[in-house]
């Protein structure tokens, strides 16, 4: 009976003991977690008051205190969402308004570790930090807690139009007389968290990295230009993104279009307002498509330059070294769009894609680098890469080069090339590949526990998770027995090859990414021109404020000149009327909503012709 009595004395003390090392005292009340994989997890900490009834559509609020230990060991509900497969089209609607939660992992609950803050991607309007990939929680971060020493944070925050709506009705009613990027505040308000809480875990307030993929990536280097994100990170790893956000116009407008498809545009601004926060959850989402369909990224929701949150562009920001200046890693992967491509591309659809893709100037180049070949599987290899270049290398080679140049912390480029055996082999190293190599998660998908699982992917897997926690400690990520990673030089182009062997190298894919910073306007902005039977006419291949159409005509003329997009629909006349014979000069204004290609058509006499031109 003794030993009985001793065996519950030490069975009490031992879950005493475990309870006391599983519980936080947070800024607004206790919370209780569970252990994994030797570290410390506390899964669905809310940071904010569930954004529903009146606050939907309103800047975050802190959370309400609570004084009962709350249990964290389960994710709380994803935000509201379509998730779109990557390789399909089909989508599983799922998720709840109440979904602004985070989620820590850390090996004790002393110590001062740095902390790695990452933010999901999706396009802005899908995904969340349960994510699952082939059997396995894609953005753990017990592996990196327990193996490397570091605090582990991933967060949800609101998406689509829930997240980024921008809207005369919703300003009107806000205190700052704007709309839009609750997103954005949400990332601002779980990094306010951490500065304030994260001691607790056993992490560090002042070595915070923040790091995130794809959209994450986006919303990781928009915050470097934030100001209320001042302070609140140390380091930065942007992942298959740069920073973009819209006109606030082209936001509005957006809003506008989808209060109008939801039935909320009758009676005054409140009662708009009021008809929006009505909307049932499933008919808000329902229209959402997916984010990479064929291949192109399409983000259609997203943060919006408000003049407040979002000052000013944010890529110009960065370029005239006005940003948060801290070490940054950076770069993209070497078939991102593999998985979201069409499984069947033939060289006619290849040459289809540069007419609509690029100013009519600049098609003839890019079919040399990118040939269409004269097979399907030649002709998709060449898609992938013309839309993997254009979007994702250029670009980061564009970021790399700004920050390197406007500021004196280290800038680090990365390529990631290695591509799994198997049936992934047919993928390559596609958009999103290397998660489950940095959260090494990968050991726990199907992928990982089955025959094709390789030495080589435990190389990579190992490699990425010494660099990107030596870079969260210090701002390096180089390491004893680590190839060493040169540090960016914009003159050289110096980048890290992650496969097995990882290696280092210089100029990646120089000459193609040159093609698309011309065919971008990123460096020069040619003119094209063009004849008609008595007309000559000059267009810029890049749209920029100011533009203006050059003519020249042999005789008088009633001409009229419009854009359109490609779509067909017109978006502005430039000119209707009588032109005499002559040089002459016409502003080219076009609304600030319209992008991408556009074609300028010309028509006199019955006679008419068509030149393209961009507008970013």
């Amino acid at each position: 009976m003794l030993r009985f009595l001793y065996f519950f004395l030490f069975l009490s003390m031992f879950i005493t003991i475990l309870h006391a090392q599983t519980t936080v005292t947070t800024t607004y009340g206790p919370i209780s977690g569970i252990t994994e994989e030797g570290a410390l997890a506390f899964k669905g900490i809310p940071y904010a008051k569930p954004p529903v009834g009146e606050l939907r559509w309103q800047a975050p609020q802190p959370p309400a205190p609570w004084s009962q230990t709350r249990m964290t060991t389960d994710f709380s509900p994803k935000c509201p969402q379509k998730n779109f497969s990557p390789t399909q089209d089909s989508a599983i609607t799922e998720g709840e308004e109440d979904c602004l939660y985070l989620n820590v992992w850390a090996p004790a609950l002393t110590g001062k570790r740095p902390v790695l803050f990452f933010i999901h991607g999706g396009g802005n309007q899908q995904g969340s930090a349960s994510e699952t990939i082939n059997g396995a929680v894609l953005y753990t971060g017990k592996f990196l807690a327990s193996r490397k020493d570091v605090v582990v944070v991933t967060i949800n925050y609101r998406l689509g139009a829930l997240g980024f709506m921008a809207h005369p009705a919703v300003a009107a009613a806000s205190s700052s007389k704007t709309s839009g990027n609750y997103g954005t505040m949400d990332q601002v308000l779980a990094l306010e968290w951490v500065k304030n809480n994260i001691a607790k875990f056993g992490g560090d307030p002042d070595n915070v990295m923040v790091f995130g993929e794809s959209a994450g990536a986006v919303n990781t280097s928009l915050l470097l230009t934030v100001p209320a994100a001042k302070g609140l990170f140390h380091r930065a790893g942007i992942q298959s993104g740069s920073p973009v956000a819209s006109p606030y116009l082209v936001g509005e407008n957006l809003g506008k279009s989808f209060a109008s498809r939801m039935g909320c545009v009758t009676g005054n601004l409140d009662q708009q307002l009021q008809c929006m926060k009505a909307l049932p959850i499933s008919k808000i989402i329902a229209e959402l498509e997916s984010p990479l369909a064929g291949g192109k990224v399409n983000l259609g929701w997203g943060p919006v330059v408000d003049g407040l949150l979002i000052p000013k562009d944010p890529i110009s920001v960065i370029l005239t070294g006005q940003h948060h200046k801290m070490p940054v890693m950076l770069g993209s992967n070497a078939d991102e769009m593999s998985a979201s491509s069409p499984p069947v591309v033939t060289p006619a659809q290849v040459r289809t894609l540069f007419d609509s893709f690029v100013p009519e100037a600049y098609e003839a180049e890019g079919l040399t680098l990118y040939p269409p070949g004269t097979t399907n599987a030649q002709a998709r290899q060449s898609y992938i890469q013309t839309l993997t270049d254009a979007q994702f290398t250029a670009p980061a080679r564009r970021m790399a080069k700004g920050l390197d140049i406007f500021q004196t912390e280290p800038v680090w480029r990365y390529l990631f090339s290695h591509a799994q055996a198997g049936l992934g082999a047919f993928y390559g190293s596609a958009h999103g590949l290397e998660l489950p190599f940095i959260f090494q998660s990968v050991e726990e998908t199907t992928y990982g526990k089955g025959a094709f699982f390789n030495n080589n992917d435990r190389v990579v897997a190992k490699a990425m998770m010494d660099y990107w926690t030596n870079f969260a400690r210090t701002g390096n990520p180089n390491g004893t027995g680590l190839t060493v990673w040169p540090v960016y030089d914009y003159q050289k182009d110096p980048y890290l090859d992650i496969k097995s062997p990882v290696v280092g190298a210089e100029g990646l894919r120089t000459q193609k990414s040159d093609y698309w910073d011309r065919a971008r306007g990123v460096a020069t902005s040619t003119r094209q021109a063009s004849a008609l039977l008595g007309v000559k006419m000059e267009v810029p291949t890049i749209y920029q404020e100011g533009a203006r159409v050059r003519l020249s005509l042999e005789e008088d003329l009633v001409l009229q000149i419009e854009v359109y997009n490609m779509l067909g629909q017109k978006i502005s006349t430039v000119f209707q009327g009588n032109l005499s014979a002559g040089e002459h000069e016409l502003p080219l204004n076009l609304p600030v909503a319209a992008q991408g290609m556009l074609v300028l058509r010309a028509q006199a006499g019955g006679r008419s012709m068509g030149m393209k031109l961009w507008k970013a």
